[in-house]
């Protein structure tokens, strides 16, 4: 003969109508706890990745070395505008840089563009160094040629360099 079920088990079934665990209702089935997370923590990390987002970016912009770099590429774009304007034209072009004024135009244009207040210097060197008034040119030619050039853009011990290639007009930035 075959022991009782219970006496057989060391933890029998829980009897129906009795509690296992947590306090359970009346009609409501027992389900493991999902592993995942609420819509409530969900919408605290959406709202701390948005603050994250707003504010960020404003103090990376801040930073001096990323706004003298973007002086740097602001000037180089023009460079390069105007080198593509000479080949079009078929036309020499020159942009003339005021390193005391920290201003640059270009030889068509009367209207200076002043340099940001993150530099403080600026220093030109090219091929017919600097003429009386203390201005320095950089010319693009009808061939695609261009005076060599290099234009500082300093702030404090940080510096960007635009450099002109003489023989193609190519224009690089760099550091």
């Amino acid at each position: 003969m075959l022991p009782p079920l219970a006496a057989a088990h060391p933890n029998p079934l829980p009897a129906s109508g009795e509690r296992e665990g947590p306090a359970k209702r009346e009609g409501e089935e027992h389900c493991p706890r999902s592993k995942g997370f609420t819509l409530v923590e969900l919408l605290v990390v959406m709202v701390i990745i948005a603050l994250l987002m707003t504010g960020v970016p404003k103090l990376i912009a801040g930073l001096p070395g990323v706004r003298l770099r973007a002086a740097a590429d602001e000037m180089a774009e023009r460079l390069k505008r105007l080198h593509g304007e000479a080949l079009r034209r078929g036309t020499t072009m020159a942009l003339i840089v005021d390193p005391a004024a920290r201003t640059y135009r270009i030889s068509t244009d009367p209207v200076p563009y002043r340099l940001p207040e993150v530099v403080d210097r600026v220093d030109v060197g090219s091929r017919g160094g600097l003429p009386a008034d203390g201005t320095a040119q950089i010319r693009f030619f009808a061939d695609g040629t261009a005076t060599a050039g290099t234009v500082r853009l300093r702030h404090g011990q940080r510096s960007a360099a635009i450099t002109v290639d003489w023989l193609t007009g190519r224009v690089r930035c760099d550091e």
